[in-house]
C-alpha cells in the first residue's frame, strides 16, 4: 500500500535493466552506488517515531508562541482596565466630593430657610402674642386662650396650605 508510494522516490536512485532473451545484466545507477559506498554521507529516511517527534516540537513550538500572544493580551487588557479604574478615581477624587457636599451644605440650608419663611407672619406674630401674654401673666396663665387658640388656628393654616402643596 505505502511501500509503492515512498519506493517512487528511491527508483530514480537506481536503474534495473530487465534481463535480455540473450543474457542477463544488471546496471545500477552511480548515486545507488556512491550511497552504498558511503552510508553516513546520505541521511536516513525519515521513521515513524521521527515523524512525531516533529510534530511533538511544532505543537510546543505553537503552544508558546499561543501562550505569549495570550501573555500580552492579558497584559494589553489588563493595564487598559487600570487606566479606565483611574479615570473612575480621578473623578471622584477629594476636591470633587468636597464641592458635592459644600452643594449639598447649600441646599440644606436653602431648605431650613424656606421653611422658617414659610411660617407666614400670621403664625410669626400668633407665637409672639401668646410669648407676650405668657411673661404679662405669670401667675394666671390661663387668661392667655384667647391667644393660644389664635396661635393654633394660624398654625391649621400653614398644615392645610402644606398638605395642598404636596396634592
Amino acid at each position: 500500500m505505502g511501500a509503492a508510494q515512498s519506493s517512487q522516490n528511491g527508483a530514480a536512485d537506481h536503474v534495473v535493466n530487465a534481463p535480455e532473451a540473450s543474457g542477463t545484466s544488471v546496471e545500477f545507477s552511480p548515486t545507488l552506488i556512491q550511497r552504498l559506498a558511503n552510508p553516513g554521507a546520505y541521511p536516513a529516511p525519515a521513521t515513524a517515531q521521527s515523524t512525531d517527534e516533529l510534530v511533538r516540537q511544532k505543537l510546543a513550538a505553537e503552544s508558546a508562541a499561543l501562550r505569549s500572544k495570550e501573555a500580552e493580551i492579558l497584559s494589553s487588557i489588563s493595564s487598559a482596565l487600570e487606566k479606565e479604574n483611574l479615570d473612575r478615581e480621578k473623578g471622584l477624587s477629594s476636591e470633587v466630593l468636597g464641592r458635592d457636599i459644600e452643594e449639598v451644605r447649600e441646599k440644606v440650608e436653602r431648605i431650613v430657610e424656606d421653611r422658617k419663611n414659610r411660617q407666614g407672619a400670621g403664625v410669626v406674630a400668633a407665637k409672639e402674642g401668646v410669648v407676650a401674654c405668657y411673661l404679662a401673666n405669670p401667675d394666671r396663665p390661663l387668661d392667655c386662650w384667647k391667644e393660644v387658640e389664635a396661635f393654633k388656628a394660624e398654625v391649621s393654616k400653614l398644615e392645610s396650605a402644606f398638605v395642598k402643596s404636596l396634592q
